[in-house]
């Protein structure tokens, strides 16, 4: 079995976003604070290259809420994104494009993971089978947050479901962390070099998050905390660094793309 050989971190822009509304409400509630929208790119030892996420969609660029309208989401999050924040372009800043990935991954579908989706003619997608039936659900009833069947090309864009833990290769392994969101799968990364990473994704937003305890802006709080509870465990047993979905503080201290973690 290929094992994971190295881990890139992808910038795929920020926002302004109200922390009690979005992140931790009653503890939070009137702070606002940059989060960055984040993406990995993974290279195994047989040469295959491995994406989570890939962002919000490139049309945020030139309309920041065109997905939200004038809906009251406007008030407590506001994107800023860049031209080169668009995953095509991050994936030129490396000499790579769609075509040099082998497998995307999808944490879970709301709109700053899923995105691009469309992009990926051709790709293997890698998907939790709740998150994959609740994004195409989303999609279809037009709400923000869903997965199109198809591809900007118009070929049918190739889901592979699974249902539950899955191991990608030796130290890449999907955890099933629901309760943020359907199906959502958070990241243990066991890299030769630079060690363990547990990578909440949005089962742990910030920091803040895991000390208060408070993970209320799920939608199913109660099993959102149960999840975040198994990711700190994990991540005590594999003795590896938990890197947070969004946390403003942690996210100076990371080494973005082209920095390798190996």
């Amino acid at each position: 079995m290929a094992t994971l050989a190295s881990m890139m971190i992808l910038d795929f822009g920020e926002a302004d976003i109200e922390l009690g509304r979005v992140m931790a409400p009653g503890d939070l509630d009137g702070r606002w604070a940059v989060c960055h929208f984040v993406g990995y790119l993974f290279e195994l030892s047989d040469g295959r290259r491995v994406m989570l996420d890939n962002g919000p969609n490139r049309r945020h660029i030139d309309e920041p809420m065109y997905e939200y309208g004038d809906s009251e989401f406007t008030q407590y999050l506001k994107p800023m994104l860049r031209r080169e924040d668009d995953p095509q372009n991050r994936l030129a800043e490396l000499n790579l494009t769609v075509d040099d990935i082998d497998l995307l991954v999808l944490s879970h579908t709301h709109f700053d993971h899923a995105g691009n989706t469309a992009d990926f003619a051709g790709v293997d997608i890698l998907i939790h089978k709740d998150a994959h039936a609740w994004g195409r659900e989303r999609w279809d009833a037009g709400i923000p947050g869903g997965i199109p069947e198809f591809a900007s090309d118009g070929t049918r864009l190739q889901y592979q479901l699974i249902d539950g833990d899955y191991e990608i290769a030796g130290g890449l392994t999907l955890l099933e962390t629901p309760g943020h969101a359907p199906g959502h799968m958070s990241v243990l990364a066991e890299l030769p070099a630079s060690g363990a990473y547990l990578l909440a994704i949005d089962a742990i937003y910030s920091r803040f998050n895991q000390e208060r305890d408070n993970y209320k802006a799920s939608l199913d709080p109660a099993l959102a905390r149960r999840s975040a509870q198994r990711c700190i465990q994990i991540a005590a047993e594999h003795d590896a660094q938990i890197i947070y979905g969004h946390d403003p503080v942690q996210w100076t201290s990371l080494r973005t793309a082209p920095s390798r973690y190996r």
